[in-house]
């Protein structure tokens, strides 16, 4: 096993940027799976809100109030550079002013409009800004219909708090029918494999590359001849060396995993996950094995291999989930094995509607592209070989 040792040797070399691209990649991966939230959690957000009531009515106030109730008032003086910087610097989410005339305008259900009744400032858009427009909006609503039904100021403001105080349990309910989900494999620690999809292209490809185009060098193919090991076994135990690395490689990435799962992984859904990552491992082996066909550069290589990783990544929904995506995109992605790699990982931890049989379709693709490169690669090598001979 000649080749086999010498296979190892050089790979030595190459177990320092395996290492660092596990530990980067751990070093992302663990804050993202942390602090995503399940998707069916629903929790009030709290603001630190900067509020100037101008007009200091019982109204008024009692808007004051209620805003208090889940958010934190900060004080701050009136002066507009004091608000701005404070803005900026992220002690105020969120500026509201409460317009003189709030609480005539908000008695005027015919013409008293909403701009009429405040003014607001924020620096940059979110989910916590858009609920705050909205609490506004339908405090205003609740408050006119009250004062529609013929109910005073006063009455109809305690009264339209007294209904937003009313809280509705939200669960949602996937149909069992298209839901392969269970609770070992969630979608939050799904975006650790979703990931994985550039970073075990961009490893392999940068590890296993290296190894073959060295061993295919002249100087070690002289050496290897020397040696009287045969083409035949020199292609199987270099294939058989890419194997094993390539084994190792998946497996550290798997046992990283478990340090962000909280021990050994449970449940079928985690086993189907995986294998899928073991799937695409094994097809990423195979576009590097087909790119060293070619004799490129090493510095190509690293071209290459990132260029691949990340153009799949972005098309596919590694960083972007596939149901953002435009349909365009999706069109286009369906030609990679990215996409249905993907595509079974989000089938398992419910960010997609699907069977079992759907995720095993999405194992079959990546399977056909492995066989389709494997082709190439054999057809690639074919051509070469008797290209040299002829020379």
């Amino acid at each position: 096993m000649s080749v086999f040792n010498l296979y190892f040797k050089v790979a030595r070399s190459k177990y320092g940027i395996m290492i660092l691209y596990l530990v980067i990649f751990l070093c992302i991966s663990f804050p993202m799976v942390k602090s995503t939230k399940k998707q069916v959690n629903f929790e009030d957000t709290s603001l630190n809100l900067y509020v100037e009531d101008r007009d200091n009515t019982p109204a008024s106030k009692a808007l004051v109030n209620k805003l208090s109730e889940k958010n934190n008032i900060v004080e701050l003086d009136g002066d507009k550079q004091t608000i701005l910087d404070a803005m900026y610097y992220e002690i105020v989410d969120y500026s509201l002013v409460i317009k003189e005339g709030y609480e005539n305008n908000l008695a005027d259900i015919e013409n008293g409009s909403d701009s009429s009744l405040f003014e607001s400032f924020h620096m940059r858009d979110s989910y916590s800004v858009a609920m705050m427009n909205l609490f506004l909006g339908d405090y205003v609503r609740n408050v006119r219909m009250k004062l529609a039904l013929g109910m005073d100021i006063a009455e109809a403001i305690t009264a339209a708090e007294e209904d937003m105080k009313r809280e509705v349990d939200i669960e949602m309910v996937k149909d069992p029918e298209k839901s392969i989900t269970d609770e070992n494999f969630t979608e939050n620690f799904a975006i650790y494999f979703r990931l994985l999809s550039y970073i075990l292209v961009a490893v392999i490809t940068s590890s296993l590359c290296p190894i073959l185009l060295s061993l295919n060098k002249e100087d070690q193919k002289k050496r290897i001849a020397c040696s009287r090991v045969s083409n035949s076994s020199f292609i199987i135990q270099s294939f058989t060396g890419s194997l094993v690395l390539v084994l190792i490689i998946w497996l550290a990435f798997i046992c990283g995993g478990m340090l962000l799962y909280g021990g050994m992984y449970r449940g079928t859904n985690c086993m189907l996950a995986i294998l899928n990552t073991l799937i695409f491992s094994l097809f990423s082996a195979m576009f590097s094995i087909f790119i060293c066909s070619f004799r490129p550069n090493i510095t190509v290589v690293g071209m290459i291999a990132q260029i691949f990783g990340l153009g799949m990544a972005f098309l596919c929904g590694a960083f972007i989930p596939q149901y953002l995506l435009d349909e365009k995109v999706l069109s286009v992605a369906r030609f990679l094995p990215g996409f249905w790699y993907v595509r079974a990982n989000d089938l398992l931890c419910g960010a997609q509607t699907g069977s079992v049989t759907d995720v095993w379709i999405c194992f079959g693709v990546q399977a056909g592209f492995f066989l389709l490169f494997l082709l190439l690669t054999v057809l690639m090598s074919t051509g070469l070989m008797s290209l040299s001979k002829h020379r």
